[in-house]
Parts: structure tokens; sequence; C-alpha cells
């Protein structure tokens, strides 16, 4: 296994540097209490989890020679540990208000369906988990499945933006913002690279 390239700093330092600055504005706004700073904890950071977890997937060469680990390892701690934290956004929320519904989508009209996105998101989450499942055992179409990343984040953000005490926060929205363009940008990438190999065989 190869050592560390010096040029990991430059994918580790930015990935730090955005869990800190999301941190400071994140603490910049105030709690109601224990139960409220897990349930906004677990959506905040599970999204950006998430998020830096979809930017490494087009460059699974780059990070395996500048990191000396497989890809799938570094992409799977962040895949599992925003996995577990936009869980727990969720799971503590019902526990608060002793209500298992808000893990059922909401249907019953256009804006209750896009404020309470994230309930279909975290569904999405799982599928798309069972996408990658799906890849150890050599499945055609395990990419299409995985692939619900993508809308199970722009649900979770259309969520945030709407109702979530976050998205307050000029700051949050802006990261945030920029993070759901950059997630479309990395999916148009990947189309991209696939497209050129397609074209050179």
């Amino acid at each position: 296994m190869s050592p560390l390239k010096k040029e990991a700093i430059y994918i580790i330092l930015p990935t730090v540097g955005l869990y800190i600055l999301i941190l400071i504005l994140f603490l910049s706004t105030p709690f109601n209490s224990v139960a409220d700073f897990f349930i906004r904890f677990g959506a905040i950071f599970g999204f950006t989890s998430m998020f830096v977890a979809t930017m490494m997937t087009p460059f699974v060469v780059k990070l395996y020679k500048m990191f000396g680990k497989p890809f799938v390892k570094i992409h799977h701690v962040y895949s599992l540990t925003g996995l577990l934290l936009v869980t727990l956004h969720p799971l503590i929320f019902a526990v608060s208000v002793d209500n298992i519904e808000v893990f059922v989508p909401d249907f019953s009209s256009w804006y209750g369906f896009w404020s309470l996105g994230g309930r279909l998101a975290l569904i999405l989450i799982y599928f798309a988990i069972f996408g990658s499942l799906l890849r150890k055992k050599f499945i055609k179409g395990w990419r299409i499945i995985h692939a619900l990343n993508y809308i199970a984040l722009f649900l979770a953000y259309v969520h945030g933006v709407l109702i979530g005490t976050d998205f307050q926060n000029l700051g949050i929205l802006i990261i945030f913002t920029v993070m759901i363009i950059l997630s479309y940008g990395v999916l148009i990438y990947k189309r991209y690279l696939k497209f050129k190999r397609k074209k050179k065989e």
C-alpha cells in the first residue's frame, strides 16, 4: 500500500475547513434544548458528509494514489457517517414529539411534499446504500439505484430551505446552496467521463 501523497493535503484541508466553518455557523444559532441540538446537528452534518462522499466519486484513481487506500473505504467513511447522522435527525425528533409519522413522506400538498421532503430523502438514501451493496454482487443497474443519493440531497436541501432552522443563517444557506450545485456539477462531470470512455472504446 503506497504512502499518503503530499497532494492529499489539498483534499484534507478544504474538507476539514468546511466542517469547521459549518460548525461555527451552526453554533451561532441558539438551541432550544439538547434534543434540538442533536436534531439540527444530524441534519447539517449528515448532509455535509453525504456531500463530501458525492464529491469524491469522479476521482477514484486520483484519491487512491493520494491516500494510498482503496477509494471505496474512504468513500464509505463519509457515506456511513452521513447515513448515521441523517437517520439521527428524524429519530430524535420522533422521540421528542412522540410521533413516528415523521418518517412517513407527505403527499397531502405540494408545499407539504417539499417542506417535509427530508422524509422521502431518508428512504431514498437507504435505497441508494442498498444499491452500493448490489455492487459487491456484480449486479447490473446498481449505479442507477445508488444515484438516488442525488435526488435525496436535493429533497433534503429544499426541506432545509423551507423549514430548517439553520438555513435561516445566510452563511449556512449560501454554503449548502453551493454544495447542491457542486453535487450536480459532479454528476454531470461523471456522465461526461463515462461518455468519453465509451467514445474511446
